[in-house]
């Protein structure tokens, strides 16, 4: 009877040596493939949603500068300043740095999705009277300057600039600055974007590729009240549903539309 005993004794012991066959092992392992290809769609998009957080409270910050600039000075900031014949140059972005601590070129002032991407942050600032001088930008947030300085915001004439608080009827559906519109650059080697709000066509000097929306297809847009949104792109570049938030006077203008063939949205 004890050397039954025995033997049971010790093919249990045995039995607890043994360890994973390899069947067990590579069901195991096929087990935590499944469960990470589950999760990491999720951990994605939850570092997706968390930079545009931090993109809203970037912009939150710039629309409180905007609007402390326009306090003090009763008008809204000119895209672009410059002094023909010399090197003084100054943007929209320019003109917030003493409401927002933040030099515009440093990249903790734009939208972390744009960096995630290797967006481009580049400023080189003109030199005129000279032969060929350029100014160059690449920047993660634009201006709506075709809306508040220039004629309506939906053509690009040029028109009045810095113009008067009081000439944007309804700031709280008024949009001033935004995640700019991405595109392939020819020279520069990842995204740019333009430092001025576009509802129509290409910046200039770009290849005819935009690159997604920052933000699951959609903009997060800072309004004139100071509030923050995120925009889908078939309703932000839609003149028949936006066409209003651009145009300081809140209203759409058909009548300056482009022809609908240069629509980036047709419906």
């Amino acid at each position: 009877m004890s050397n039954k005993i025995f033997k049971l004794h010790r093919a249990a012991r045995s039995a607890e040596k043994r360890g994973f066959t390899l069947v067990e092992m590579l069901v195991v392992i096929g087990v935590i493939g499944i469960l990470a290809a589950l999760l990491l769609p999720t951990l994605s998009s939850a570092k997706a949603q968390a930079r545009s957080t931090v993109c809203k409270n970037h912009l939150h910050q710039i629309g409180l500068a905007m609007a402390s600039f326009v306090a003090d000075r009763q008008r809204y900031p000119t895209v672009k300043d410059w002094e023909p014949g010399s090197s003084f140059f100054d943007t929209w972005a320019d003109k917030l740095k003493p409401y927002y601590p933040l030099d515009w070129t440093n990249t903790s002032w734009h939208c972390p999705e744009y960096i995630a991407r290797r967006g481009v942050v580049q400023f080189q600032r003109a030199v005129y009277g000279i032969e060929r001088s350029k100014f160059v930008i690449a920047t993660s947030y634009s201006y709506n300057a075709h809306g508040i300085n220039y004629d309506l915001g939906l053509n690009n004439a040029w028109g009045p600039s810095g113009i008067p608080e009081q000439q944007v009827h309804a700031p709280s559906e008024m949009y001033t600055v935004a995640d700019a519109r991405a595109y392939q650059n020819k020279i520069l080697p990842g995204p740019s974007g333009g430092d001025e709000m576009d509802p129509w066509g290409m910046p200039p000097g770009f290849i005819r590729l935009e690159l997604d929306p920052p933000h699951a297809q959609a903009y997060n847009i800072v309004f004139g009240d100071g509030h923050v949104s995120l925009v889908k792109r078939k309703d932000y570049l839609y003149p028949p549903r936006t066409a209003h938030n651009w145009n300081r006077d809140n209203q759409p203008h058909p009548e300056v539309w482009k022809p609908k063939s240069e629509w980036e949205v047709q419906n």
